[in-house]
């Protein structure tokens, strides 16, 4: 199946992983452009209504009366009909009149007034509004009944709050409302009361809608645009990556191939010096690769079993032919000589990078389970695995192979020996990985090595 088709390739991971990335950032982005936009409305709207009341109280001397009328003191327990925007409460039964004003005139002048300062502020659609002073008499209302009521506790707080700061102080309520409490200064640019109003704002919010939904509209795009260019960009460089890769394969398997091929011309050089053991490397790499599948190894530790195999006794280049070619026994001097093929071989070997691995089969194939094998006397799990495989099919050859001096054994032969020195030559879970090999598979590969 090709990589476009497979549906756990890197192209539809990375797919999937920047769609996920593109709508996340998408969501976030658009998220703060809502709340930027809806801000910047917001302090604009608050802004404009600041300056529009502010301009418009100045262009109303009723208004700016309100704070800057002179006061005369009355005593008095009834505050019936009287228009409230002219009192200011002193205590529990004393209000202050305006001069030379009667009743009469009064309500005549609030209503003259409301109907002014409506046709002034219904432009901005104000909803509501509330003149205080600052000690939080109501002044001025659109609704009547509140004029001379005093501020409630929360009300007085904004007012102390917006005279301490001077400066609006604003936060929008539901349905498209904003609610400003604006500072009013006097003739002398202190604060002398304070505006509470409500103002509809939807025509703002709608124009705001629309900016977001531009805005929306553009982010799309450009991470649409955005998505598509690096999708393009990963799956050009991923398939240059992946042909350079196969290039690279192909190159390190040619390397391998002829590394392996001059392995095998070593090793059967090697076993054309030993007049006993013709066509043993090969043989003997053929047997561990079988029992190493049997035990499961990976790929890699059958490739490093299979090197050390035909590389085990390339130590004997060091041993001269007397002794490795000699048709009686060896004198106990010469077992020495014979033996040290092992260091030998690890010395010539220990320095190439690509056999490092290799290198155990060719250094402990001679231990054995109970610590009594050479050169370093390992014992138990101490030996690697690879040299334990190793040296049960180096003696599975070596009893099944021809000699001068007397003919191989059968299979049945060496199975029974090598089954016999299982924990004390042998590693046991490695003869019971060879107990489990049919006769039928060692015989085949004999047949393909003579």
């Amino acid at each position: 199946m090709g990589i476009i088709s497979n549906s756990w390739n890197p192209y539809r991971r990375f797919t999937i992983l920047l769609a996920s990335s593109m709508i996340l950032f998408a969501l976030l982005l658009s998220a703060a452009v809502i709340w930027l936009v809806n801000s910047y409305v917001v302090r604009e709207t608050v802004e404009l209504t600041e300056n529009a009341v502010k301009i418009h109280f100045a262009k109303l001397p009723q208004l700016n009366n309100i704070y800057n009328t002179q006061y005369e003191t009355t005593s008095t327990t009834n505050r019936t009909g009287t228009p409230g925007y002219f009192y200011k409460e002193t205590d529990s039964n004393a209000y202050t009149t305006p001069i030379d004003h009667t009743e009469h005139q009064a309500n005549a002048e609030y209503a003259s007034l409301l109907s002014l300062v409506r046709m002034h502020f219904d432009l901005y659609n104000i909803l509501e509004t509330n003149f205080y002073q600052l000690e939080g008499n109501n002044l001025f209302s659109y609704d009547p009944s509140k004029v001379g009521i005093r501020a409630t506790h929360i009300e007085q707080e904004m007012i102390d709050t917006v005279q301490q700061q001077n400066e609006v102080i604003s936060h929008q309520l539901r349905g498209n409302r904003l609610h400003l409490w604006i500072p009013i200064p006097n003739l002398n640019n202190d604060v002398a009361g304070v505006i509470e109003m409500q103002r509809d704002i939807t025509p703002q919010m709608k124009q705001a809608r629309l900016i977001q939904l531009g805005l929306l509209l553009i982010i799309f795009c450009g991470i649409l645009i955005l998505f598509f260019a690096l999708r393009r960009t990963f799956v050009t460089s991923t398939r240059t990556i992946d042909r350079k890769n196969h290039e690279l394969n192909q190159l390190v398997k040619t390397i391998e191939r002829t590394y392996d091929e001059s392995l095998t011309a070593l090793s059967s050089a090697l076993d054309s010096r030993d007049n006993e053991t013709q066509g043993h490397s090969n043989r003997v790499t053929a047997y561990a690769l079988r029992l190493g599948k049997e035990l499961e190894l990976s790929v890699d530790e059958l490739d490093d079993l299979a090197r050390g195999a035909l590389l085990h006794d390339v130590g004997k280049i060091g041993v001269p032919d007397a002794i490795l070619n000699k048709p009686g026994g060896l004198t106990s001097e010469e077992w020495v000589i014979m033996r040290s093929h092992v260091s030998i071989g690890f010395q010539m070997l220990q320095h190439i990078e690509f056999l490092q691995r290799s290198l155990d089969v060719v250094q402990f194939h001679h231990e054995r389970w109970d610590g009594s094998g050479y050169p370093n006397g390992l014992k138990g799990e101490q030996i690697p695995l690879i040299a334990s495989i190793f040296s049960i099919c180096d003696t599975y050859d070596a009893i099944t192979s021809d000699r001068p001096y007397r003919i191989g054994r059968n299979y049945q032969d060496a199975r029974v020996e090598i089954d016999c020195c299982s924990g004390t030559q042998f590693n046991p879970k490695v003869v019971q990985a060879f107990l489990r090999i049919s006769e039928a598979d060692w015989v085949d590969i004999k047949s393909r090595y003579k």
